[in-house]
């Protein structure tokens, strides 16, 4: 995966999408399956907004089903069952545990009933030749076994507890990061660090956007015939560009926040509610991931960061959902935030279902906005989106494959047994955790990893003692990831520091080497460190 800005320049494609998030790096993988050519940028780097900001839950519906909303359900079984069929590696089952008390409307009986309809309405979520990624029916358990498996909670008129199953992702990041390579292993031309600045328009029409790449500070112009907007809170402003309509892609945002902190749930994930919200303590990769908050949103985009008030105001919550937690800020390893589209109310209410909207209404032929709302239903969203846009260009849309067609690293029919043959046949000087990540991480890619690290000793070594992550996996992140700067190495390519910092001395090894691929100076190289320490910090 190059990053060939001249040849965004000089391609007519079929298909612009402005926007790399999961939705739009979606959206380029069903296009270029297709058969489209398909131009891909973002403004940051691929799934560095919105994205970035993922409680890592691959969710099946079951509040859509607290609603009454058997469609919407339906859409996030299959969906779930989708991406645990094209990215097996990335994709694992994880159970949901929340406690049942003596009076509505979480009594027991009313939580087995309410469970026993889920399990009905998701009679086929074990339709894959898998078994590792069969989920078990829900029931109960009792007072005793609840509050040993998470005491954190009060266990005032605690009954027991239901536990269910969803699926969570092993790494968010890696399967955004997915989608684009597949798109460019089949020829599309993604660019991370690009701006669209403005649409043009020919006589009534979006030809395409005037472009700024923000690494090298030069303009220029991508064409093509259908231009795709789906870059989250950005995606007003760019639309405004070339547009006179009134009317807003979505009445308002919200600022969701997720917190990493110290492990706390171990076995499975627990729900407590607070202010009349429902939160969730999730075990991943050693931490917590805790959360989600949503508060109102009117700044820019680019000004959204974490302040202590906000991380504050959501630890508070945790603390009175979760008791026995008794977060403090010194927990917190970690904030992902990312902007929502949501209702205007006095209360923030996430929309229900993402949105796709044809410019045509507004006198904008070749133009259409995706906005979305779950990483579980992105992949949905961004089929029909596609076909949108087939039949906006006159042209017949091919059905799409990208439901059934495994994604790049991971054409892996039984993740047992691939597991079990990598690990039995591990290098020597590899453990089997570090092996394991690997072979999670990368899926069937992991053989490209250790054949570097075999022609060239010195990049099995670990960045530092206190980060396992080898430093052949940064160079991998910069000659085949489009890895541009630190950050993207370090937080979205690898995990050094997803969980966590990852340490000074691993920072400054893994800038060591991103320095000498790129040709930084040396105060670019300072600078890369201090933006990503940045990433750590809460302001005040």
């Amino acid at each position: 995966m190059r990053r060939d800005l001249r040849h965004l320049a000089n391609t007519p494609f079929d298909l612009l999408i402005v926007g790399a998030g999961i939705y739009g790096a979606a959206a380029a993988w069903d296009a270029t399956e297709r058969g489209w050519s398909v131009a891909l940028i973002d403004r940051d780097d691929f799934g560095g907004g919105t994205s970035f900001n993922s409680a890592k839950t691959i969710h099946g519906g079951v509040r859509s089903l607290q609603r009454g909303r058997l469609g919407e359900v339906r859409e996030y079984l299959r969906e779930r069952r989708t991406l645990c069929r094209i990215l097996p590696h990335l994709v694992h089952r994880l159970p949901f545990l929340i406690p049942t008390y003596r009076t509505l409307p979480r009594h027991r009986w009313l939580l087995a009933a309410y469970f026993a309809v889920n399990d009905l309405v998701a009679f086929d979520r074990n339709a894959l030749p898998d078994p590792s990624k069969h989920l078990p029916r829900s029931h109960l358990i009792s007072r005793a076994e609840c509050l040993a498996r998470h005491p954190v909670i009060d266990p005032t008129d605690v009954t027991g507890a239901m536990i269910w199953h969803d699926c969570q992702l092993y790494n968010s990041d890696r399967a955004t990061l997915t989608f684009v390579r597949s798109a460019a292993e089949r020829g599309a031309a993604a660019a991370n660090y690009v701006e669209a600045r403005s649409l043009m328009v020919d006589r009534g029409r979006v030809c395409g956007v005037r472009a700024y790449d923000r690494l090298a500070g030069e303009g220029f112009e991508v064409r093509a015939r259908m231009v795709l907007v789906a870059a989250g809170p950005w995606s007003e402003t760019l639309v405004r560009t070339a547009s006179t309509s009134r009317r807003p892609l979505v009445a308002a945002l919200s600022r969701a926040m997720n917190v990493v902190v110290r492990p706390i749930a171990e076995d499975c994930a627990v729900g407590g509610s607070a202010r009349g919200r429902l939160f969730f303590l999730a075990p991943w990769r050693h931490v917590t991931i805790a959360g989600t908050s949503h508060d109102p949103y009117d700044a820019p985009p680019e000004t959204l960061v974490a302040r202590r008030g906000d991380v504050t105001s959501l630890l508070d919550d945790l603390n009175a959902a979760f008791p026995g937690a008794r977060l403090t800020l010194d927990d917190v390893r970690l904030v992902h935030r990312g902007l929502l589209p949501a209702q205007r109310d006095r209360n923030v209410v996430l929309l229900r279902r993402s949105l796709i909207r044809d410019h045509h209404a507004d006198g904008l032929d070749g133009l259409i906005s995706m906005v979305g709302v779950r990483y579980t239903t992105a992949r949905h969203t961004a089929e029909h989106a596609v076909t949108r846009a087939f039949a906006r260009a006159g042209r017949r849309a091919p059905a799409s494959r990208s439901a059934s067609t495994p994604l790049d690293g991971g054409d892996i029919p039984d993740v047992n047994a691939f597991l079990a043959r990598g690990l039995r046949d591990r290098p020597t000087g590899i453990t089997e955790s570090t092996m394991r990540r690997l072979l999670l991480s990368y899926g069937t890619r992991y053989p490209e990893l250790l054949t570097m690290m075999r022609r060239h000793p010195e990049l099995a070594r670990p960045l530092a003692r206190t980060c396992d992550i080898r430093r052949a996996e940064i160079v991998y992140a910069v000659r085949e990831e489009m890895a541009m700067r630190l950050a993207d190495a370090v937080l979205r390519r690898t995990e050094a520091g997803s969980a966590g910092h990852p340490g000074s001395d691993a920072l400054s090894a893994a800038a060591d080497i991103m320095a000498q691929l790129h040709g930084w100076r040396d105060a670019v190289r300072q600078d890369e460190i201090a933006n990503v320490e940045r990433l750590y910090q809460v302001e005040e």
